[in-house]
This record gives C-alpha cells, structure tokens and sequence, in this order.
C-alpha cells in the first residue's frame, strides 16, 4: 500500500474496521485480536505522513508508535510473532513500528499464499 494514495488507506481503514467489528462479534479469539493488531498497526504506520496534512504530526507518530506497541506486547505475552525476528529479541524494544512493519510483512505473505493455494 502506498502511504501516498488515498484510497490505498481508505480500503485499509474500512479493513480495519471490518476486523475491529469481528472482534465484537468473537470477543477473546486471539487469532482474530491479533489479525486486528497487525493491521492496525500497519495502518497507523501508513498514514502517518498523510495525517500529517491534517493533524499534529506528534499525534499520529504517537499512535503508530502505541498500535505497534499493542502488536508487540501481545506477541510477547502469547509467543504468536510469524515474523523471522521473534518478539522477544531486544532489538524491538526500541523499534516496535519496526516490529510492526515485519509482522505485516508476514502477515501479507500469508494472505497471499492462502488465497493462491487453491489456485
């Protein structure tokens, strides 16, 4: 996705949102927890330089930086990272939007390899 384009971050948020509605309808499925935290995180990160046009800039840092945050914790606490760097390492501890940015990485690939392998 393009942190430029618009409608890239639309489609995003309106994801987003879809799984943040899952998420009420399954409240405590981790799976679906952590689907929600990985994007979100991912979409927070995305749109920090649009919501820079519209909003304190510290503002929208902050919130990637506590979404990536989230995601972090929760991998941690649940061992559930699908990244090649797990959680634990200590190279996150000052990088969790990097963290962040590997897990919707890997995240992508599996969607991918999901909706091809019936292919």
């Amino acid at each position: 996705m393009s942190t430029t384009d618009p409608f890239a971050l639309l489609r995003a948020t309106a994801a987003v949102q879809r799984l943040d509605d899952e998420l009420t309808v399954h409240p405590g499925d981790r799976q679906r927890e952590r689907t929600y935290l990985v994007h979100r995180a991912a979409l927070a990160d995305r749109a920090v330089p649009a919501l820079a046009e519209v909003e304190d800039p510290a503002a929208s840092e902050q919130d990637a930086e506590d979404t990536a945050r989230r995601l972090l914790e929760h991998d941690r606490a649940h061992g559930t990272g699908r990244g090649p760097v797990p959680a634990a390492d200590v190279r996150w501890d000052t990088d969790a939007r990097g963290y962040a940015r590997q897990e919707h990485a890997a995240a992508v690939l599996d969607e991918h390899d999901q909706e091809h392998a019936g292919a």
